[in-house]
């Protein structure tokens, strides 16, 4: 996903008109600061990925020869270890990460027939050095233009994707092999949408884009079985990436708008108490603009 929370601060990422990428920060989800632009280019029209973890920042997105690079942070701004991996994504389908028992996992939509979803694992340096572990491919298929969203627990890394019968997936793992508990929503999702998934303060958080073209919400105790549903009265485009982050007792939802620039947008959910429920969100509308 292109959001994620750390040291107290938002990060979104983004491919800006000039195929370059940015980061930009927030203290609150309304003010962005430090905006950055990365020497990097990303495949146009693929959404980066942005993960917090290990007192590190951490960007993967898919270049002009459909190759997955990662590379680290420790505040957004300064970036090092750049790793491009030997494998190659679909090109319409961004790539997620997340950090799970002190390793980096990337998932990508694979390019063979069936779209498989492939999971690499990195061991971690403390100056954010990755060095390749392991990798799985799940007998699952996607859509090629669908990307995975990743979210871990203390205990559990969870992987949500978008079937060909356009349902969400969720599954789950304990040891990052091997993979089970597999849950089919009710929910659809356009074949080209690709969901978001988080954790905090003991429940999840599952964003995706409706065949309206709207986003939604939903939360969970154990992020398989989903309830609270509230459908948003704002659209994504539809090949878009619903990215969802938590922090401070806040969610933190980002999509790429339908007005013609395709501006990036963001509405912030403060919960008072958490207990599943989604309350209404505060919009706001950043200046930047999206490659699409």
């Amino acid at each position: 996903m292109p959001i994620t929370y750390g040291k107290d601060q938002l990060f979104l990422s983004w491919q800006g008109p000039d195929e370059h990428l940015y980061v930009a920060s927030s203290a609150d989800g309304s003010t962005f600061t430090n905006k950055h632009q990365l020497v990097e280019k990303s495949l146009r029209s693929t959404r980066p990925a942005i993960t917090f973890g290990k007192n590190l920042i951490f960007l993967a997105w898919i270049d002009h020869d459909e190759h997955i690079n990662i590379m680290s942070s420790p505040d957004g701004l300064y970036w090092s270890n750049k790793r491009t991996i030997s494998e190659t994504s679909h090109r319409k389908a961004s790539p997620a990460v997340a950090l799970f028992n002190d390793r980096l996992y990337l998932a990508w939509t694979g390019i063979d027939h069936k779209n498989h979803i492939n999971i690499t694992s990195f061991t971690v340096a403390d100056d954010g050095e990755l060095a390749e572990f392991g990798k799985v491919k799940l007998d699952e298929e996607s859509t090629e233009e669908a990307g995975p969203a990743l979210t871990a627990t203390n205990d559990r890394l969870y992987l949500v994707w978008q079937g060909r019968d356009d349902h969400l997936n969720v599954v789950e793992t304990a040891n990052g092999k091997d993979w089970q508990n597999k849950q089919t929503l009710k929910e659809k999702s356009p074949q080209t949408a690709t969901p978001g998934i988080i954790v905090g303060d003991n429940f999840f958080y599952l964003s995706w884009i409706g065949h309206d073209d709207k986003l939604n919400l939903a939360s969970s105790t154990d992020g398989l079985t989903w309830s609270n549903k509230v459908t948003l009265n704002e659209k994504s485009t539809s090949t878009g990436v619903a990215g969802v982050a938590y922090g401070n007792s806040t969610i933190f939802l980002d999509w790429s708008g339908t007005d013609h620039k395709h501006h990036i947008n963001l509405l912030t959910f403060k919960l008072e108490t958490p207990d599943g429920t989604i309350p209404e969100g505060q919009k706001t509308t950043l200046e930047d603009e999206e490659r699409k």
